[in-house]
């Protein structure tokens, strides 16, 4: 029997921890985390970004991310370019995609994919796959009082 409160998730079903691939984990092997991305689930899904490192900036002043389509195999690649643009400074279509989207707040791929996205995100795979990423399904916690 587990004591105490239960925190209700707002809708939240998935975390992902991100951080440096290759570096000091620590002894729990998830150390040093930079970021996480959570995944949002009501009648759209969608990802918001926790930063642990300050010195990580979005993409202008994006605060959410809607996927091309739910579980979208390409949508936590879409998230940390959106989430963590530095990691991607060497992809040559990132300035282009970082000027059509300096001023928004909310990116939604299954609407309005910026031009140049597709491209982008296949010039980001490399620098995707040096990311160490670790993901939890969040589930509610129950306890009989």
């Amino acid at each position: 029997m587990i004591q105490g409160a239960v925190i209700t998730m707002a809708g939240f079903s998935k975390i992902y921890c991100i951080g440096k691939a290759g570096g000091y984990l620590g002894s729990d092997g998830i150390n040093r985390i930079q970021l996480q991305i959570l995944v949002g689930d009501a009648d759209r899904q969608w990802m918001e970004c926790h930063y642990f490192d300050s010195s990580i900036k979005p993409i202008g002043n994006l605060k959410a991310i809607v996927p091309s389509s739910p579980d979208s195999p390409d949508s936590l690649l879409d998230a940390c370019i959106t989430f963590f643009p530095a990691h991607f400074v060497k992809c040559l279509s990132l300035k282009a995609i970082v000027d059509q989207l300096k001023d928004a707040t909310r990116l939604d791929l299954n609407i309005n994919e910026p031009s140049g996205w597709p491209r982008l995100r296949s010039e980001a795979k490399e620098a995707f796959a040096s990311l160490g990423i670790w993901q939890a399904k969040l589930e509610q916690l129950r306890y009989d009082s």
